[in-house]
């Protein structure tokens, strides 16, 4: 039995973002991983590095759905490591938003060191801002795709080498 396709009903070309959450449900019921992680060859990690105080987005791959964001304190060019001073006293290093607007010192979410965060949508993902409160700190950012966009571009790809198809 081969991989049914069916044409796209939605005009602007959104039939796998409407579908993105459905199918996650699905496959956590079914207990199966529904994300897939971009590949760095197609821009699905970054690292997002501050050194002085400023406001950073991220750069997601045009077929991402979610982002693994991992904060990392960085030592300083003055010293060999972190101090276990900084790391241990759960400092908040970064401060985050994810509807669009800035954050600052003391608006937004905030991060500490080695604090992991899970960013869900397309949306979020070219919403987020984040600034450091700390010098020298890193973003550590995997992007996750969905299955169906993999079968997506697989069916997309089988057409195109068809003839007539």
């Amino acid at each position: 039995m081969g991989l049914q396709t069916r044409a796209n009903p939605y005009p602007n070309g959104n039939f796998a973002l409407m579908l993105d959450f459905l199918e996650e449900l699905i496959t956590i019921v079914g207990k199966e991983k529904g994300l897939v992680a971009v590949s760095e060859e197609n821009q699905g990690y970054e690292d997002i590095i501050y050194s002085r105080k400023e406001i950073k987005r991220l750069n997601p791959p045009k077929n991402a759905v979610s982002a693994t964001i991992m904060i990392e304190k960085l030592a300083d060019s003055k010293q060999d490591e972190v101090s276990p001073e900084v790391l241990a006293d759960g400092s908040i290093l970064i401060r985050f938003k994810e509807n669009g607007s800035n954050p600052g010192e003391d608006s937004g979410f905030g991060l500490g060191h080695n604090d992991i965060y899970e960013l869900v949508g397309a949306t979020n993902l070219r919403a987020f801002r984040a600034i450091n409160i700390a010098a020298h700190v890193a973003l550590r950012v995997q992007y996750y795709q969905t299955g169906q966009r993999i079968l997506q571009a697989e069916s997309k790809g089988r057409e195109q080498e068809e003839p007539g198809g």
